[in-house]
């Protein structure tokens, strides 16, 4: 169903931008197709993409910005910049009088908003046009901030949730926030390391829902469960992804498919045992680590250690197909591995451990049922 059309060497990261792969290479420079621009010896990965223009950090704090026909349009000391959402991009500079660094938010328009020390993030969302999520740097607290009104809505502490504890050695932890998911119904979720989902209510911060685990009678079919509590079956850390015309959250990782309904009053997680039907597709599940990327119906998904990749219908729960493992150049300096994985539109991209990125083109149609 996929062919290799092509392959790049020295690709250390990339995103691909109507169409076409634009990298950092391993000489520190980006590069799409045979155009390249220096950057400089400590580049930060990802590459913010945002309004047409690539912006490039690093270590020092200096940065070059470029369009897309990689001329240069900007450069300069004590910035940062981290992509947000198609509306914004998070920027970070230095404020000379204070020696501190300002976060600020940079619209479409060119607009800045200075949003101050104190909105220094560690993991942070923008969701639709006007609320920002985020995490300070003390992981205390998911806090909101009202773009368009310019004022602080809400904080939650997590302290709220109470301690979590150890299932094997029974030893206290506090909870902190993995990943921001997205917004159903007015409904933020999030979810926890180790601490499954809570759901806020967006306008108020008010904890509606919490999720800790899959009840062992919501399995349907047969996993690994050496890890699980004896109440019930733990959310491994997979990237969960917000399905939002479904109203779905769904995630895949070793031999686990979580799905969550949020259109259903009482919300309940299911876990779709995947064992059985990866040995039938000879797919070994450990290497299956979650990264995954959901295009219509079909859940992209790779096996790092196993070296291939694969699709999954999320409507029938079926491995509709799974690659022969890709060819990767062996290091002594690494394990050799699969490190990412980008659909956009018909092509797949895989960037491997030496630094390779694989593009495959889909030949045939795949099916899907509905």
């Amino acid at each position: 169903m996929f062919k290799l059309i092509s392959k790049i060497d020295n690709v250390r990261d990339y995103v691909i931008y109507k169409g076409k792969p634009y990298y950092i290479n391993t000489s520190d420079e980006i590069q799409c197709g045979e155009k390249k621009q220096m950057l400089y010896k400590t580049p930060l990965s990802p590459l913010a993409t945002f309004n047409g223009k690539f912006y490039c950090s690093e270590w020092e704090n200096n940065y070059k910005i470029f369009d897309e026909n990689l001329e240069l349009v900007e450069e300069g000391k004590d910035k940062g910049f981290l992509y947000l959402s198609k509306e914004y991009l998070e920027t970070y500079f230095l404020d000379e009088q204070q020696k501190i660094f300002i976060t600020a938010l940079l619209d479409r328009e060119g607009n800045l908003m200075v949003l101050g020390d104190r909105y220094r993030s560690i993991c942070h969302k923008c969701f639709r046009k006007w609320i920002y999520i985020y995490i300070k740097n003390d992981k205390t607290s998911i806090r909101a901030f009202s773009i368009q009104k310019k004022e602080h809505l809400w904080e939650f502490p997590l302290s709220s949730l109470g301690k979590g504890k150890d299932y094997n050695t029974d030893e206290e932890f506090d909870y902190e926030v993995e990943q921001f998911v997205g917004i159903y119904n007015n409904i933020l979720w999030v979810y926890i390391e180790r601490g499954g989902f809570i759901g806020l209510d967006i306008q108020t911060g008010e904890l509606k829902h919490r999720i800790l685990g899959i009840p062992k009678g919501n399995l349907l079919g047969k996993v690994d469960s050496y890890v699980d509590s004896e109440e019930f079956y733990i959310f491994y850390r997979a990237k969960f992804i917000l399905d939002d015309k479904k109203g779905i959250i769904i995630g895949l990782i070793a031999d686990r498919f979580f799905e969550i309904d949020l259109n259903k009053e009482k919300i309940t997680p299911m876990l779709y045992g995947m064992w059985d039907k990866m040995e039938k597709m000879n797919l070994k599940k450990y290497g299956v680590n979650g990264n995954t990327s959901l295009q219509g119906d079909l859940l992209y998904f790779y096996n790092d250690k196993e070296l291939q990749f694969g699709v999954l219908d999320i409507n029938t729960k079926e491995f509709i197909y799974v690659s022969e493992p890709i060819a990767v150049v062996e290091r002594d300096d690494s394990f050799t591995r699969l490190r990412d994985l980008k659909v956009s539109e018909n092509k797949v991209y895989i960037l491997d451990s030496n630094h390779t990125l694989h593009i495959f083109e889909r030949e045939e149609q795949l099916k899907i049922t509905t």
